[in-house]
């Protein structure tokens, strides 16, 4: 009886074995179709028709994905995520700017697309120089703090009047805008504000976007332009 049973147990185990040779047969042969895929050069056509019968038997409801070709430059252009809001923000930087008595007489105006505090380059500079005046380095730094917590993205943009410049440390006003403007930005940068910033020089000639104060005391100025859209490294950002 007992060899019977064993005798049974054998024929069992032998008609099992077959299934481990399969099984490695197939291994072989799925290493020998990825050796034959990683050597071929693949027809998209052939491969998405594959990849869909694929798709549609294992995963049925799963959207379907059209890809279409671009001819148009505009539509691979991608809008930027919104910040928070202006109106917000221009309350919040209005209240900012009179706890800081260094920037007594600065403005706060909402413009489309954005927020511009525009500081008098007076308040700032020396007359037609970069050397700060007492107090702005630290009120720029306690300044920064609120910067750091919004995300829009910001813009720095130094303005000067018509004047020629005669110290002969800056060659124009170009030169003389932009270098203020990339120090006001060095600084807030400095305090702990490690978002890009957007460095920009107008000289005299102004600018549509932000140019909208007419008063002559503003001519020589320095305008943080807090845009309506989230921060993304651009072209002209330096910090």
């Amino acid at each position: 009886m007992f060899r019977n049973d064993q005798r049974i147990a054998t024929t069992k185990q032998d008609g099992a074995a077959w299934m481990l040779t399969f099984a490695d047969l197939l291994s072989l042969l799925l290493t020998f179709f990825v050796l034959l895929f990683s050597m071929s050069s693949v027809r998209f056509e052939s491969w998405k028709a594959v990849v869909d019968t694929m798709t549609y038997e294992f995963n049925p409801s799963r959207p379907k994905v059209v890809i279409e070709e671009i001819t148009d430059v505009e539509q691979i252009k991608t809008r930027k995520g919104k910040g928070l809001n202006l109106n917000y923000l221009q309350v919040l930087f209005e209240r900012a700017m009179v706890k800081q008595a260094v920037f007594e007489g600065s403005r706060v105006t909402r413009v489309q697309g954005g927020v511009v505090i525009s500081i008098p380059a007076s308040l700032l500079f020396v007359r037609k120089d970069t050397i700060l005046q007492p107090g702005v380095e630290k009120a720029l730094k306690q300044m920064a703090g609120t910067f750091v917590q919004i995300d829009n993205h910001i813009k720095v943009a130094g303005h000067t009047d018509s004047a020629p410049i005669i110290n002969g440390r800056y060659r124009s006003n170009w030169e003389l805008s932009m270098v203020r403007a990339r120090i006001v930005a060095g600084m807030m940068s400095d305090a702990g504000y490690t978002e890009p910033i957007t460095v920009l020089g107008y000289a005299d000639t102004g600018n549509a976007e932000t140019d909208t104060i007419a008063d002559m005391a503003f001519d020589e100025r320095v305008d943080i332009i807090i845009v309506a859209e989230s921060r993304e490294k651009g072209l002209y950002d330096l910090f």
